[in-house]
């Protein structure tokens, strides 16, 4: 009777220690089991879809006039100013600043993902206050997202490339154009130096005017003309008279009318000229005394 105390005994000691043991992997199962599934949920922990995936595309929004308020953006950091006058300013796009007065821990060259809050243009520039930063891990990224994402830096490089050539090109022109006006100016002045002087430069090198007649005494023109050799203005107003009236062509030469009137004044200052009586015969001249 007493044995089989102690085989009862022993039997319910073993089905005591196999219920502890049990007990003890089902909770060990069951805590490695919770672990799991916490870092699964840590790992998979999606990141917001941006309603504008380039700041590219932010941008030319505000430009058209929409609304960004509570919209997402995702974005490139192209500077980073945490001492601007907004706070914490992260520089991205062409005029997009995207502001918090607190320090959103980024550096140049991450992506980020925003919330916007508000939108306040000044000075050509958007300024925008932003909630919910989340980094982008750039393995996150394909490579077409990556190239847009840093299409400022391309665009960059491309801008200061096609500056660059078109420096050299300009200089390359204006090295051609000063040579080209240098070989104008020497070909100028051999011209000038091998074309012959003028009768008016002859004239006026001899003390003349340059249509050869004598300048009056301490003048610099001759009497009727001007310093050109031209008629001065009353010479000028009878030769217009005369021209008017029918008696010069317009070259100067006389006309026919011309011709007669002056046949007719010279044979006018004839007849004076015999009519004058130079008559030195004194036979009337009464010597009887």
């Amino acid at each position: 009777m007493k044995k089989k105390y102690v085989i009862a005994a022993s039997l319910l000691a073993v089905m005591g220690m196999s219920a502890t043991c049990s007990s003890k992997s089902t909770t060990t199962k069951s805590t490695v089991k919770s672990s799991k599934v916490t870092h699964k949920k840590k790992a998979t922990k999606k990141l917001p879809k941006p309603d504008y995936a380039t700041a590219e595309d932010a941008e030319a929004a505000l430009n058209a006039g929409k609304v960004l308020e509570g919209k997402t953006v995702r974005f490139r950091v192209n500077d980073l100013r945490p001492k601007s006058a907004f706070g914490y300013n992260l520089e991205t796009g062409q005029h997009l600043n995207f502001v918090s007065p607190h320090n959103p821990k980024v550096k140049v060259g991450n992506v980020v993902i925003v919330k916007v809050k508000e939108v306040t243009s000044t000075l050509g520039s958007f300024v925008i206050k932003y909630s919910n930063l989340h980094k982008v891990p750039l393995n996150s990224l394909s490579k077409s997202e990556k190239e847009k994402l840093s299409g400022k830096t391309n665009t960059e490089n491309k801008s200061n490339a096609d500056n660059n050539s078109s420096s050299q090109q300009s200089s390359s022109q204006q090295t051609t154009a000063q040579s080209s006006s240098s070989t104008v100016q020497n070909s100028n002045t051999a011209k000038q130096q091998s074309k012959p002087k003028s009768q008016g430069e002859i004239n006026k090198e001899l003390g003349h005017d340059p249509k050869g007649a004598p300048l009056l005494p301490g003048q610099d023109h001759a009497a009727g003309a001007n310093v050109n050799g031209d008629p001065d203005p009353w010479v000028q107003g009878q030769i217009d008279w005369a021209i008017r009236e029918g008696y010069m062509n317009p070259d100067g030469s006389d006309t026919e009318k011309g011709k007669q009137l002056k046949q007719q004044v010279s044979d006018d200052d004839s007849s004076d000229d015999s009519s004058y009586d130079t008559n030195d015969d004194d036979s009337n001249y009464d010597t009887d005394y």
